[in-house]
């Protein structure tokens, strides 16, 4: 127990360290890329005009002398924290998950899985006769999961991105005695022991999409 509480531990502080590097890094590409498009922008606009305009008819003077770059700037300023943040949750849920199903999956997930299924199951009908009867419960439990704040935020993070991946649509219901607990503990282990290794390559990619449209509004007069 003592085991699996200080690998819960470092397994937190690694991913909140990722998560803090990520979002430092797409922060820091995303406000230069910000000031030097926005510094480029403005130097077509009139400087005696731009003197006395506030905030909102200097933005609209500087879309009209410069169209498709302003937009591409507001794009980048509003898209940017929130790809960064999508792209490097994904990335640390894949490393964690990676992280913990080769070590610990034995005496981590299964055990966390076995609990919640067992409470979900005091609680419903024991037949299920279609897909549709599969999926709707098994959201029920992915919202179960989420609520249960007795089990570790990661832990929970990883079962419900392995349990969403699931699909009903291979199981035969013609089949007696179909357990549906024990086909989603199944499918969800298998389903997170099939993750690849983790990638950075969307977080990169974004990176080299924010300066590329950099050189864009500095190669063109858009």
């Amino acid at each position: 127990m003592n085991e699996n509480l200080k690998y819960i531990a470092k397994l937190s502080a690694s991913a909140a360290s990722s998560f803090l590097k990520i979002n430092i890094l797409g922060a820091l590409s995303t406000v230069i890329v910000i000031i030097l498009e926005f510094t480029i922008l403005i130097k077509g606009i009139d400087a005696g005009h731009s003197a006395h305009a506030s905030a909102i008819p200097f933005l609209l003077m500087m879309f009209f002398a410069r169209p498709v770059g302003s937009v591409l700037w507001y794009l980048t300023c509003l898209a940017s924290p929130y790809v960064f943040f999508l792209f490097g949750n994904q990335y640390i849920i894949s490393k964690i998950t990676n992280k913990v199903i080769t070590d610990k999956s034995e005496s981590l997930i299964i055990p966390i899985l076995d609990r919640v299924l067992n409470k979900f199951q005091a609680k419903q009908p024991n037949v299920l006769r279609n897909t549709g009867d599969y999926s709707m419960n098994k959201l029920k439990i992915i919202q179960a999961i989420r609520k249960d704040k007795s089990e570790n935020k990661w832990l929970r993070k990883i079962i419900v991105f392995g349990m969403k991946k699931v699909k009903m649509d291979d199981i035969d219901f013609t089949q007696e005695n179909l357990n549906f607990y024990d086909i989603i503990k199944v499918k969800t282990i298998q389903t997170l022991k099939n993750i690849s290794e983790p990638s950075r390559n969307m977080i990169w990619i974004t990176i080299g999409a924010q300066w590329a449209i950099l050189l864009f509004i500095w190669l063109t007069k858009f």
